[in-house]
C-alpha cells in the first residue's frame, strides 16, 4: 500500500468512526509515525508504506476511533507556542485558556519579581506560560500523582526554573502553603457539574474526572478559593479564573462579596465570558 493509499484509508475510517476533523487527525497521526507532514506526503504519497509503521499507524488510529483524545495517542500538545506532555490522569491544555493567561498577562506585564499561585495546575499550562512571559517565580500547586508527574516532566521540559511543583489539595491544604504576599492567584479549576460529566462527549469521557467535577453546581472550587487563598494575596493583588460556559455572573458575585473590585471578563474564541479577573481592595 502506498502513503497515500494508506492515508486516504486512514482519513475514511476516522470519519466513518464520527471523529470531529478526520482530515486534521490523519495528518497528524501520519506525522506522528512517519515524520511526513502535508507536504512531504504529496511528494512520498507514491512510496510504498513500510509494513511496521503501517501497522503501528492502524493502531493509533484504531485508538482515535475508539475516542480516544489524539493528544494522549501524540503525547505531546502545544498551547501558547510551547510543548507540554499530556496523557492518561492529566487535563488537556485547551485554546480557550489562552484568553486567562493573556488576562494576567495584560495586568501584570512590566512588574518585577511577581509572586504567583497556580491552583489545579494539571500539565502546568498557565504556570509555565506565565513564567516565560513575565518576571517572576510560580507556585504550581497539584494534587494528583498522574499530573503531577506530567507538571515536573513540563517543567524540565520548558526549561521554567522559576516554576517549582508542589503537591496539595487546594481544598484542604492552603494554611500549610506559606508563600505569600502573592501578587497573583490563577486557577483553571474543576467546574463542571457533577451530573453534567456523564453527558460529556467521549473524548472528554477520557480525561481525569477529578479535573473535571465542579461538584453540584460547578462553583465548588471557586468558593473554596476565594474563601480560603484571597487572604494570601497582597492588597491590589489580581485573582484569576477559568470559567465554565455561563458561570461569569456566579462567580462575580463571589469575588464581589469578597473584598474584589475592578471585576472584568474576557471571552474565548466561541465569545463565552472563559476568563474573570478581578483585584483585592
Amino acid at each position: 500500500m502506498t502513503l497515500n493509499e494508506l492515508y486516504i484509508q486512514t482519513k475514511q475510517n476516522l470519519k466513518k468512526a464520527g471523529v470531529d476533523s478526520p482530515v486534521f487527525d490523519a495528518l497528524c497521526l501520519f506525522e506522528q509515525v512517519f515524520s511526513l507532514n502535508r507536504h512531504g506526503l504529496i511528494i512520498h504519497g507514491c512510496d510504498n508504506a513500510d509494513p511496521q509503521k503501517e501497522a503501528m499507524l492502524n493502531t493509533l488510529a484504531n485508538r482515535r476511533a475508539n475516542g480516544e483524545p489524539l493528544q494522549y495517542i501524540l503525547g505531546k500538545w502545544q498551547f501558547m507556542g510551547n510543548d507540554f506532555y499530556v496523557g492518561t490522569g492529566v487535563l488537556i491544555p485547551r485554546e480557550d485558556t489562552q484568553c486567562v493567561v493573556e488576562a494576567a498577562i495584560n495586568a501584570l506585564k512590566g512588574r518585577q519579581n511577581l509572586k504567583i499561585i497556580d491552583l489545579c495546575s494539571g500539565t502546568g499550562a498557565i504556570a509555565i506560560s506565565l513564567a516565560k512571559e513575565l518576571d517572576c517565580s510560580v507556585l504550581a500547586v497539584e494534587l494528583y500523582d498522574e499530573a503531577f508527574s506530567y507538571l515536573e516532566k513540563n517543567i524540565r521540559l520548558n526549561g521554567t526554573e522559576n516554576v517549582r511543583a508542589f503537591k496539595a489539595d487546594v481544598l484542604k491544604n492552603y494554611d500549610n502553603i506559606q508563600y505569600e504576599p502573592l501578587d497573583l492567584i490563577i486557577s483553571n479549576p474543576p467546574y463542571i457539574e457533577s451530573d453534567e460529566i456523564k453527558t460529556l462527549q467521549t473524548e472528554v469521557q477520557f480525561e481525569p474526572k477529578t479535573a473535571l467535577d465542579g461538584g453540584a453546581d460547578g462553583l465548588m472550587f471557586y468558593r473554596s478559593i476565594i474563601k480560603n487563598w484571597s487572604s494570601k494575596l497582597r492588597c491590589g493583588g489580581m485573582l484569576c479564573f477559568e470559567l465554565g460556559e455561563g458561570q461569569y455572573e456566579s462567580v462575580r458575585k463571589l469575588m464581589e462579596n469578597a473584598g474584589f473590585e475592578n471585576i472584568g471578563f474576557e471571552r474565548d474564541l466561541g465569545e463565552i465570558k472563559r476568563c474573570i479577573y478581578g483585584f483585592l481592595k
